[in-house]
């Protein structure tokens, strides 16, 4: 907080923190091309690096270039950089002015800086913007701004799959003081009055913010999954990964395919691809990707790097002949592994943090839904499209309401109401064992059909003229009573023991069955043996 009457000029501060245990500015900096000055002021020394009447070019004077009387070389933007550095408590910090974030080592920011001051020294009442990531599906990232300041319950934050990642908040503001708003994630924005003597008291009143565990209280979830991006930890755990894969414990690795595909356009998948003939899927097509069988077509195993699984390539072969779409084996990868105590989990392409005790408490709920007594049988090495158009071959019981889509929201969106439909009111989602954005999807959409099996009469018609005679519900304009009804989710899996799905995954399954149950829904689950 600065006082109304403060000297010098308000200004909106860019501030990065360093890691611990670096001694010299050499280390962490890459400024040999700037200029260089000693700062020293009231008492403390820091150091500036700058530069002026640096020269660039628009791209749009490129457009123009040929037109009479137009000269592009003659249009100049003209600019100035500056890094200001000192040394706070035995920490570095860093203030830049004009584009100067790419001269600080990425290894030695202190990730989460921004984060966690904007949290502690934010109004919890005063919330402008917020950025968040949804986990549920791909990783969506978004933005929210309110048109005023409020709390945090005024945004549309679920605490299990969105991940925040920066915030912006007004401070708290007493008798003649100014009011300052912080913003941030790695580094920290503050909008405050500075003249040459504040750039110390600014640090140590952002790290005191730092230390404090205030946030914890006001946001007990914030640390619940922090997605990891220092480097050096991501190193650590690839290092981690690729060394457990070719020792072969890999009880907590596998492979599935990373996101939403149509299966029945699907010839299957391959580890390799025919050359010069890119189209022609070999010399194996699998209908289903896993580790082990990777590990056994590349006979990589015990001489298996990094490299190999950032630059190998999983095919995905159509049935039309048009060329394969590829993934690289790392995306493809689910890994969960322990690292100085703490718990990662690799989803995605990314390793992200979780808090232990949370991973607990999921896995704890992920146990507790009930397994269902369905007799679906096996589904051998066909695909989900045909596995489901089969059933009720040999098990009349069950109707297939695969792909039978029903418009919803007033024509703008479709779903599907089910897989299968049973006559004992089972509604049965069932989707080939995938990543986390794929089982995701299908715990959304029983989420979203149950609500308007649950609330909308038009919806009710229409799936009722989907389904088969002795199907039928006996009066669709009447809402029907949900705890009669029990909502499947059913995973066709070829992996031995219990149904285990990615981590992410039985996240965004608690989310899914929690809300089907305050609708009051009944809720199993069941694994589809091979």
């Amino acid at each position: 907080m600065t006082t109304a009457t403060g000297q010098g000029k308000k200004l909106r501060l860019t501030v990065f923190l360093m890691k611990d245990g670096y001694e010299n500015v050499d280390e962490i900096l890459q400024v040999a091309q700037l200029q260089k000055v000693t700062v020293t002021e009231g008492g403390t020394h820091g150091t500036l690096y700058f530069k002026s009447g640096f020269e660039s070019r628009p791209p749009w004077a490129a457009i123009f270039e040929g037109v009479p009387g137009f000269n592009p070389k003659a249009i100049v933007n003209r600019g100035s950089r500056a890094l200001y550095v000192l040394k706070v408590d035995g920490r570095w910090f860093c203030f830049t002015f004009g584009y100067t974030r790419h001269l600080i080592a990425e290894f030695a920011v202190e990730r989460n800086f921004g984060l966690i001051v904007a949290l502690n020294l934010g109004d919890p009442d005063a919330i402008k913007a917020i950025d968040k990531t949804n986990i549920s599906h791909i990783a969506l990232q978004s933005r929210e701004q309110a048109g005023r300041d409020i709390g945090f319950d005024g945004f549309e934050f679920d605490t299990d799959i969105d991940l925040l990642n920066s915030i912006t908040a007004k401070g708290p503001v007493g008798d003649g003081e100014e009011q300052e708003t912080y913003s941030g994630r790695d580094s920290v924005s503050v909008y405050t009055r500075v003249d040459l003597g504040t750039f110390a008291d600014i640090a140590k009143r952002l790290y005191e913010a730092f230390q404090s565990t205030a946030y914890q209280k006001r946001y007990p979830w914030v640390d619940k999954i922090t997605q990891e991006r220092d480097s050096t930890i991501v190193a650590m755990l690839d290092a981690a990964l690729v060394i457990a894969i070719g020792a072969g414990a890999v009880n907590k690795i596998w492979l599935s395919v990373p996101e939403i595909i149509a299966w029945e356009e699907v010839e299957g998948f391959a580890y390799k691809i025919r050359s010069p003939n890119p189209k022609k899927a070999g010399p194996a097509l699998y209908p289903d990707i896993d580790l082990e069988g990777w590990l056994q077509e590349t006979q990589l195993e015990a001489s298996l790097t990094l490299k190999h699984l950032s630059n190998r390539k999983i095919f995905q072969c159509f049935k039309d002949g048009r060329e394969p779409d590829a993934w690289s084996v790392y995306r493809c990868l689910n890994a969960e592994l322990d690292l100085d105590g703490k718990k990662y989990i690799l989803n995605d392409g990314d390793w992200y943090n979780v808090d232990s005790n949370y991973v607990t408490d999921v896995d704890n709920f992920y146990q507790s839904i009930p397994a269902s007594a369905l007799p679906l049988p096996n589904y051998g090495t066909k695909t989900e499209p045909k596995y489901l158009k089969g059933i009720p071959k040999t098990h009349p019981q069950f109707a297939v309401m695969d792909r039978k889509n029903v418009m919803i929201g007033g024509g703008k969106s479709r779903v599907e109401f089910c897989d299968l439909y049973s006559k004992n009111k089972d509604i049965i989602h069932v989707k080939q064992y995938g990543g986390s954005s794929l089982l995701s999807h299908l715990f959304s959409q029983a989420v979203v059909s149950a609500d308007c099996f649950l609330h909308e009469i038009a919806f009710r018609q229409d799936v009722n003229g989907l389904l088969p005679p002795g199907f039928k519900f006996a009066d669709p304009t009447k809402a029907p009573a949900p705890s009669a009804y029990t909502v499947c989710m059913a995973i066709m899996s070829k992996v031995p023991g219990p149904l285990e799905i990615p981590f992410f995954s039985k996240v965004s399954l608690k989310h899914a069955v929690k809300s089907l149950q305050k609708m009051n829904f009944n809720v199993t689950k069941i694994k589809i043996e091979r």
